[in-house]
Order: C-alpha cells, then structure tokens, then sequence
C-alpha cells in the first residue's frame, strides 16, 4: 500500500486557527493508506486503513470511524473500513474521520466481476 497523508489544512493556517487542539497529541490530520489499487470489482472488498496524527506528524489515539455519501453504490463498514460494491460500474467516494474532522475524500473506481475464461487444451 501506498501512504497518502491527507492534511486538513494548511500549515500557514494551522496557527491562525483558534480551534485546532493545543496539546501535542491533539488530532490534527488523519493519513490514510491508499490501496494498490483504486478498483474494486463486483463481488470484490477492500479495507482502508487509516490513522490519526497530531501536529508533529505523529500517530495518536483515534477512533476511524469511514463512510460514505454514495451509499447506492458502496457500503462501508464504519469501523472496520471494509468497502464492499454494490455496482459494477461507476465511482465511490470514501472518508475517514476523527471526531468532527474529516479527511478529504478518496476516490474508488467501480467495475463489474471478473471473470474466468477456460480455454481448451492443445492437442
């Protein structure tokens, strides 16, 4: 898996912001641990893995609580972060939170089943 650090603000705006924590492990951002890869098949499942990280980088005790607004397209078990397609065909945006903080969206590509093709032997 690659690691995608999805940061809610910038760091310019970090100081100027009277509701971000003041405590060191205070969640500030949530990184999330993009799949190799972003299509998922029919009758497929993938599970996101993500973590909280305060102001130094740092990972600290957070609930990940994952959802989704395209609910006719994906569900989404909210602790596990198990997607699972309920489409063969399309796009599903997928969150993660912290509390009241949501990261930026990540974007699954939806496709039918695959597949099996058996073909005969050679003679």
């Amino acid at each position: 898996m690659k690691s995608l650090r999805i940061t809610l603000a910038a760091i310019g705006l970090l100081a100027g912001c009277s509701k971000l924590p003041t405590t060191t492990d205070g969640v500030i951002g949530i990184e999330i641990l993009v799949p190799a890869s972003l299509t998922l098949h029919l009758g497929d499942s993938v599970t996101l893995y993500a973590r909280a990280l305060n102001q130094q980088g740092d990972s600290v005790a957070g609930v990940i609580r994952w959802f989704t607004v395209d609910t006719a397209a994906v569900t989404v078990d909210s602790m596990s972060g198990v997607v699972k397609p309920r489409l063969g065909r399309g796009s599903a945006r997928i969150q993660a939170s912290v509390g009241t903080l949501h990261s930026d969206q990540l974007v699954l590509l939806l496709a039918p089943a695959l597949t099996t093709l058996v073909l005969p032997k050679e003679p």
